[in-house]
């Protein structure tokens, strides 16, 4: 096959551009991390376990979904590449389904818990059909290891942007709405202004990026059988999955602890809106952090230097007894600080590993790769969701009532033990990928030598 010139340097447009898409995606993503289990519970009126399961099976069929998903984005051919057309068509039937994840509608029992995860399962499908092709763009604008690293930082400047406005303006829209700020009708106004925005910038991505390197990187067979291929035989892309899974449960419980911690532990449920929003905000001054670090060490070195920052945090918190807010809001802060340089890392890493997996059997895939990748990150964030929710059963834990101090415990318990099972497993994953500082490299000079 023969060698296409190598593609322009990405200009900071381009790069900036392309960033605003995770914008549009976490408005959508932000907003059900932070909120969704918290809606359930104390909005809708489930109960812990019954969230809980509903946000684990939706987030599982997420994830199985996202591999078809990239497997046929990999084998679209439109004028306008194979990824745009999705971002471009699925804004709106996104939009609408991520307002009906919000409603809620005039049943009770068997007949709400239906309705709430036939919303779910829309929503994540929808989801799924924009988020795959979009993320495995960073694979097709450029095979540059910085590029895409500067790439993942603009994806996390924006996705920041995204979180704060969700943590600061939920609660407060629902309580402009409603007169309180866990008004189940508040928060589906709050998901509909979200949608509205997104579908306004999801477009503008399609409009100002472009795949550049399409024309050298062919998908070999296009045959499912293929496919697997350079997964199973690729080392690199699953220790950082097993690496990662791990990671999103362990914070995945953390995360969603924060509103319980704050309304029940702290007496001060309006505090939880501050803490998520600086915690969040902070990542402004992270992602720069970890990006000029990212061009003295290897990604590599800063999932390990996550690991051990984000175990330190865990064990302070499980020794000192935080009941002032403006403490909880140090210790979400510096929690930030390893969790964006996890998440740094990881997408950062993520498309290194299609080239090691090319390089391995001569097949190239990338928005199957990414969709497999999503399948693991969903079915982890599920499992997270999923277990906390039972946990905070299991302590005794009932939504809008004074919590025993025995549940109190239990839910700080969990804060802890999760999470620092999950870091661990987590450190020890990324010791066996072989993506080590200069690897990369070689790899795709490899490839370009032999025409591929």
């Amino acid at each position: 096959m023969a060698t296409s010139p190598r593609p322009a340097p990405l200009g900071w447009a381009r790069i900036t551009a392309f960033g605003a898409g995770d914008f549009a995606c976490n408005l959508y993503w932000q907003s059900i991390s932070l909120y969704l289990l918290f809606y359930y519970t104390d909005a809708v009126g489930l109960s812990a376990a019954t969230a809980g399961l509903i946000y684990m099976v939706a987030s599982i069929w997420d994830g199985l979904i996202d591999p078809m998903v990239g497997a046929a984005a990999d084998r679209t051919r439109t004028r306008w590449g194979g990824y745009r057309p999705y971002i471009l068509f699925g804004a709106v039937p996104l939009a609408l389904a991520f307002g009906l994840l919000y409603y809620r509608p005039p049943f009770e029992g068997a007949a709400l818990v239906g309705f709430v995860l036939a919303a779910h399962l829309l929503f994540r499908t929808l989801y799924a059909t924009v988020n795959v092709p979009y993320a495995a763009l960073t694979a097709r604008m450029t095979q540059d290891a910085r590029e895409r690293a500067t790439l993942s930082g603009a994806r996390m400047l924006f996705s920041t942007v995204a979180a704060v406005v969700v943590a600061l303006a939920t609660q407060p829209i629902a309580q402009a709405v409603t007169g309180r700020p866990d008004g189940a009708r508040g928060f589906f106004v709050a998901a509909c202004l979200f949608a509205g925005v997104a579908t306004l910038v999801l477009p503008l991505v399609f409009l100002t990026t472009r795949e550049q390197v399409g024309g050298t990187i062919a998908i070999h067979g296009g045959a499912s059988r293929g496919y697997w291929r350079t997964v199973l035989q690729n080392r690199a892309f699953w220790t950082l999955i097993v690496g990662g899974g791990f990671m999103i449960t362990c914070m995945t419980a953390l995360g969603k602890s924060v509103l319980y911690y704050f309304k029940y532990y702290l007496q001060d449920e309006a505090g939880a809106r501050t803490a998520l929003a600086l915690a969040s905000a902070s990542g402004l001054a992270i992602v720069p952090f970890w990006m000029v670090v990212a061009r003295r060490v290897s990604k590599r070195a800063i999932w390990l230097a996550s690991c051990a920052i984000y175990a330190g945090g865990l064990v302070v918190f499980a020794f000192v007894d935080l009941r002032a807010a403006w403490q909880m809001d140090v210790f979400l802060v510096y929690m930030q600080v390893a969790t964006v340089g996890l998440s740094f890392a990881y997408w950062a890493i993520l498309p290194d590993t299609i080239e090691y997996g090319e390089w391995k059997t001569g097949v190239r895939a990338e928005a199957f790769v990414f969709g497999l990748a999503l399948l693991f990150q969903k079915v982890a964030l599920g499992l997270g969701a999923g277990l906390f929710g039972l946990a905070l059963a299991g302590v005794g834990y009932h939504p809008n009532q004074a919590q025993t101090p025995e549940t109190l415990h239990g839910l700080k318990f969990i804060m802890v033990a999760l999470p620092l099972v999950g870091v661990t497993i987590c450190a020890v994953a990324m010791l066996f990928n072989p993506l080590k500082r200069g690897v990369h490299e070689g790899i795709v000079a490899e490839l370009a030598r032999a025409g591929t």
